[in-house]
């Protein structure tokens, strides 16, 4: 007679050997040619990405800039220059006296209405 299990107790588990697909030991899923590729478009700068810091630095205050200025140190900025490519062709921008604009085939941001929350396309 089978064995019933108590109100309190868990039923047996059953047996899951082989359950698991094995791992592959000898072959890599990609080359190296290929995460040398993607190592090296990450790094790429994005002309969107750039088309939105140039938006978000043009809608800063002077005085927001001039305290960005003043936190941002050296070594910071090297770093900052690292995560971010885009901000090396602003800061040529800047440099140069030019003003800053999106770059060629960069889609503006999309401005949003301040009025929007996360709810407010609801009725």
């Amino acid at each position: 007679m089978a064995r019933q299990p108590q109100m309190n107790q868990r039923p047996e588990m059953p047996d899951m050997a082989g359950a698991n697909m094995p791992r592959q030991q000898d072959a890599s899923p990609v080359d190296e040619t290929t995460i040398g590729a993607a190592r090296q478009n990450i790094m790429k700068p994005s002309s969107q990405l750039a088309s939105v810091l140039i938006s978000r630095l043009g809608a800063m205050t002077e005085e927001q800039l001039a305290e960005l200025d003043r936190a941002i140190s050296p070594e910071a900025a090297k770093a900052l220059l690292m995560l971010l490519p885009e901000l090396g062709s602003i800061l040529e921008a800047l440099v140069q006296g030019g003003k800053v604009t999106p770059p060629e085939g960069a889609r503006q941001a999309p401005q949003a209405d301040p009025q929007m929350g996360a709810l407010g396309g609801m009725s």
